[in-house]
C-alpha cells in the first residue's frame, strides 16, 4: 500500500487549517493510500478525519527530530512539506521517498489565499485531482456535537460566537466593540451569545456580563471541545487566529477581522467574510506581514489607533453580520 507524508510544521493551529484542503485533497486524491500527518498539537482537530490514517504531533523546537523519527519507522512513497526551514527540506530529501515536495509557502501573489497557493502548486505537481478539491472540514463526532450541546444548555437560535482573542493584543478589536455587537445581535436578532475563553479569562467575563441577557461563557478546554461548540452555532465573529478558521472548516459562517496580516493571503473564502482594518496603511508589508514594526513592538506607528483594527466600524461588522445571519437563515434548496 502507498505512503504519503504530509508535513505541517509551520506553528500554529491556524497553519495547519490553512493546509487542510491540501491534506483532504491528498487523501481523496489516493483513495488507496495510508495518509499521516506530522503537525503540531493543532493535529488532534484532524484524529477523527475519514481521509487521515494516522496523526503525529511534534513538539516545539524538535521539528526535525520528529521528522527523522517517522522516516525511521517505515518508508513513504511520498512526502509533501508546506515548509523547509532548519534544514527540514534536506531530511526528507535524503529520504527514500520515491516523490517529494516541499515549501508548498512559495510567496504567493498578494490576493492569492494561502491554502490556495498550496492546493495550485499540488494540481501542477500532478499529486492531486481537481475534483479532489473541496472546502476544507474538521469531522466532529456525534457524541462531541452532543456533549456540546448539553453544556450550552438550553439555548436559543441564532447562536453567535464571539471569539475576542488573539493572542497578540496588535491583532486584537476592543472589548469595547465585542460588547456593542453582542449588545446589537441580541437587539436585532434574538441572538444567544457565546464568548469562548481564550488567553485573558477576565476579558471575556467582562464581556458576557457587559452583554448581559442570556450571553454565556465557555470554558477553557480542548480544541476538539472548542470545535465542537463552534459546530453547533450559526456565525462566528472572530479576530485573525486559528479559532476563526476552525470555525470556517466546520462550515459555520465566519467573519474575520484584520490588522497587520493581509485578508488577500490569510482570508476565508466566501461565504465567509474578511474585514480588512486600514487596508492603505503605509507600513503595510502584504508579501511578509512580520516586517511592519507593529508586528515586533505590539504598537501601531500611528497615534489615532492601537491598533489597525480600531478602523473597523461596529456598524460595518454589523451589516456583515446581518447579511450572513439572513443568508444562513433561508432554507437550502434539495
Amino acid at each position: 500500500m502507498n505512503q504519503i507524508l504530509f508535513i505541517e510544521l509551520l506553528g500554529g493551529i491556524g497553519d495547519v487549517l490553512i493546509a487542510l484542503a491540501a491534506i483532504q485533497a491528498l487523501g481523496r486524491s489516493h483513495p488507496d493510500a495510508q495518509l499521516t500527518v506530522l503537525t503540531f498539537a493543532g493535529g488532534e482537530l484532524l484524529t477523527t478525519d475519514p481521509l487521515i490514517h494516522r496523526v503525529e504531533m511534534a513538539q516545539k523546537g524538535q521539528a526535525g527530530g520528529a521528522i527523522e523519527t517517522l522516516l525511521s519507522q517505515q518508508p513513504y512513497n511520498l512526502i509533501v512539506s508546506d515548509t523547509n526551514y532548519d534544514g527540514i527540506d534536506q531530511i526528507i530529501h535524503q529520504s527514500e521517498a520515491s516523490r517529494v515536495v516541499t515549501n508548498l509557502w512559495r510567496s504567493p501573489p498578494s490576493d492569492e489565499f494561502v491554502s490556495d497557493r498550496f492546493l495550485s502548486i499540488l494540481l501542477n505537481e500532478g499529486l492531486i485531482h481537481s475534483d479532489a478539491i473541496s472546502d476544507p472540514r474538521i469531522h466532529v463526532t456525534l457524541q462531541e456535537q452532543q456533549d456540546a450541546r448539553g453544556k450550552l444548555g438550553e439555548i436559543e437560535r441564532p447562536i453567535v460566537v464571539l471569539y475576542p482573542d488573539s493572542g497578540m493584543p496588535i491583532k486584537q478589536w476592543s472589548t469595547e466593540n465585542f460588547i456593542r455587537v453582542g449588545r446589537e445581535l441580541q437587539q436585532r436578532y434574538g441572538a444567544s451569545i457565546v464568548v469562548p475563553i481564550g488567553s485573558n479569562a477576565d476579558s471575556v467575563t467582562e464581556i458576557v456580563s457587559s452583554i448581559g441577557g442570556t450571553a454565556q461563557v465557555w470554558q477553557l478546554g480542548t480544541l476538539r471541545a472548542l470545535a465542537a461548540m463552534m459546530s453547533q452555532a450559526d456565525l462566528t465573529l472572530a479576530s485573525d487566529t486559528g479559532s476563526a478558521r476552525i470555525s470556517a472548516a466546520l462550515g459555520v459562517p465566519t467573519i474575520t477581522l484584520f490588522g497587520p496580516s493581509w485578508q488577500g493571503r490569510y482570508g476565508q473564502s466566501a461565504p465567509h467574510i474578511n474585514l480588512q482594518g486600514y487596508p492603505e496603511c503605509p507600513e503595510r508589508v502584504v508579501q511578509n506581514f512580520t516586517m511592519q514594526r507593529c508586528w515586533y513592538d505590539g504598537i501601531c506607528p500611528f497615534e489615532q489607533w492601537n491598533t489597525c483594527l480600531d478602523e473597523i466600524s461596529v456598524d460595518r461588522v454589523m451589516a456583515s453580520c446581518g447579511s450572513l445571519l439572513k443568508a444562513h437563515s433561508q432554507p437550502q434548496s434539495v
